[in-house]
């Protein structure tokens, strides 16, 4: 199957959730990838999969209306990404689609966050479907804050926007990340992270920028989390095996002891990047290689 037949593919998917959101009368936003208006992409740009935005509180409905016609889990909203904000799920005709219960980067509540956005949705033919999408601006401001975290792939989509936006554009884009409390992450776009140092989301946006080890990535998420239950969480959890990861690595559901040896490998990472960390903050600058 190549790219414009999975691209067709993803295209239906989207089709088919907004139906069953219809008859489920669930209020989503289609984000991102197909559900962007030609021209904020790249030329020839493709995506792997379907991404809606779910209003919170009927999340669990829709979910449990995507389950009943096999739509089947594969990643968890604790284990999707740091951020927590999607769950994966994959049907067999459709492919995956992530469920966003909030956008990485919108620190605006997310209930509070949704309605915003709803208040100035559009409608557009994905698949000939008419399905609800964002605005024009908030399309923009979405591709650029999913930039930050999208590797290689996200260098040249900013590039690209960076080509085709104005001054005027990053002004009310601007704007809009201050209404939607974005401030950051389009700091991060724009190369102007460092003017928010003391923010607790800072070093999780600083590492989906510059990467960098995995003791790294728990310091950011321990930052980031707001409440001493929150951290706790999140520091049970650097010791535990994402085994929803796990079995998309192996392609399987993984046995105890295939989890018991990713455990230890987890373990001598850890141990090798304390070890490491300690090392460089003990040796003279002089002598680092």
């Amino acid at each position: 199957m190549d790219a414009y037949e999975v691209g067709d593919r993803i295209k239906l998917g989207h089709a088919a959730l907004q139906s069953l959101a219809d008859q489920a009368d669930v209020d989503l936003i289609h984000i991102k990838g197909y559900a962007t208006e030609d021209g904020l992409y790249p030329p020839l740009r493709t995506s792997s999969d379907a991404d809606v935005l779910v209003r919170p509180r009927h999340v669990a409905r829709f979910v449990e209306a995507i389950r009943n016609r096999g739509w089947e889990e594969v990643a968890s909203f604790e284990s999707g990404s740091a951020f927590h904000h999607a769950a994966t799920y994959r049907h067999d005709w459709w492919g995956p689609v992530d469920v966003h219960r909030l956008f990485p980067g919108l620190q605006e509540d997310p209930d509070t966050a949704f309605e915003r956005l709803w208040e100035d949705r559009q409608k557009a033919q994905i698949a000939h479907f008419p399905c609800t999408v964002l605005s024009h601006l908030d399309q923009v401001l979405f591709v650029l804050l999913h930039t930050v975290r999208d590797g290689s792939r996200g260098n040249h989509d900013s590039a690209h926007l960076h080509k085709i936006l104005s001054e005027k554009d990053f002004e009310r884009l601007s704007q809009r990340a201050k209404e939607l409390r974005a401030e950051v992450g389009f700091a991060a776009w724009r190369g102007t992270l460092d003017e928010y140092r003391g923010h607790p989301d800072y070093l999780l946006w600083k590492y989906m920028m510059d990467g960098g080890s995995r003791l790294t990535e728990w310091r950011a998420r321990l930052a980031a989390e707001r409440t001493l239950r929150g951290k706790a969480t999140t520091l049970g959890r650097a010791f535990l095996v994402n085994t929803d990861h796990l079995a998309m690595k192996l392609g399987h559901t993984p046995t105890r002891g295939e989890i018991t040896k990713q455990w230890f490998v987890r373990l001598g990472l850890g141990t090798r990047d304390v070890t490491r960390g300690a090392l460089q903050r003990i040796t003279p600058k002089s002598r680092r290689g």
